[in-house]
């Protein structure tokens, strides 16, 4: 019964989000970027954030530049008092507003274990209007928001391990999986990745969302997956991947996504909205990945 009302709920909140997406990302025909090129001229505005100013506890503003852009961004830090504790980072999903709302329930109450763990907030997520109004307003602006998170994690784990924790794994829920194994494949160097709730393909998530509602996408699934399918760029260790897939879940669909891990994904009776709000299976599974990554430290 839950399992069906969580699987209508996310069909009504998928036929919104698909509603507000600007008509400008329907032009998407004709701006074709290159995600590396929007990757290299992203980077910590150092004159405005001292890159050690992420390391202390509560939230942390953070500015980026992207290209000629000023991107206002944030981190929220639980410091562990032992500063050679392992290190959780954590991304939220899309139009996650407050961006730490999963992340702050999963670790509502204390882990069995020394931890530090930061949560990551995306660029264009300051306010409820602003992640479609400005994330999707082209493909360069969904590369531009990715390739933002991308540079505050790298600051965030070079950051920490310089102060001295032993090793970091990757989590995020939805877009924030997306971008965890984005991150792996593109920088590597962390023990793990757990991708909840996600896969590397955006371009299924969009084409499925507009059959949804009834529209036609303006450029065919080819072409949407050589712009927004991230597959290929999130080859990582597949030893070191430990995905989790939401049974109903409409976004990320089983079926559609399974196949995107290299590895069989945990699979937990769910649908994709309720599950930010019933949070156990995350925490557990989280959980479960840094006791694995603890005894499995990278060669």
């Amino acid at each position: 019964m839950l399992n069906n009302v969580g699987r209508e709920f996310d069909r009504l909140v998928l036929r919104s989000m698909h509603m507000r997406m600007p008509l400008s990302f329907r032009d998407i025909a004709h701006d074709t970027p290159v995600f590396d090129e929007v990757l290299a001229q992203t980077a910590v505005d150092e004159r405005r954030t001292p890159p050690d100013s992420v390391y202390a506890p509560g939230p942390r503003t953070v500015w980026l530049r992207s290209g000629d852009e000023s991107l206002l961004t944030h981190v929220r830090v639980k410091l562990s008092l032992y500063p050679n504790a392992p290190l959780l980072i954590f991304h939220h999903g899309f139009s996650e507003i407050p961006y730490y709302n999963a992340w702050q329930r999963i670790f509502r109450r204390p882990v069995p274990f020394p931890l530090t763990t930061v949560c990551i907030q995306a660029p264009f997520h300051n306010n409820w209007r602003e992640p479609f109004r400005e994330a999707f307003r082209s493909v360069r602006r969904v590369y531009q928001t990715f390739a933002g998170s991308l540079r505050l994690i790298e600051l965030v784990q070079r950051e920490f391990e310089s102060a001295g924790a032993a090793y970091s794994v990757l989590s995020g829920v939805s877009w924030g999986g997306v971008t965890s194994m984005l991150y792996a494949g593109t920088f590597g160097g962390v023990r793990a990745v757990a991708p909840m709730l996600s896969s590397p393909n955006l371009a299924q998530v969009l084409w499925d969302g507009a059959e949804l509602v009834g529209q036609a996408m303006p450029v065919s699934k080819a072409e949407l997956d050589d712009l927004l399918d991230f597959t290929p760029r999130c080859a990582y260790d597949p030893a070191r991947v430990f995905p989790l897939l939401g049974e109903t879940d409409v976004f990320f669909k089983l079926e559609k996504h399974a196949g995107h891990f290299a590895t069989e994904p945990v699979v937990v009776p769910r649908a994709h909205v309720f599950s930010l709000y019933g949070v156990r299976p995350l925490r557990e599974h989280i959980l479960r990945v840094m006791a694995w990554a603890e005894e499995n430290p990278l060669v």
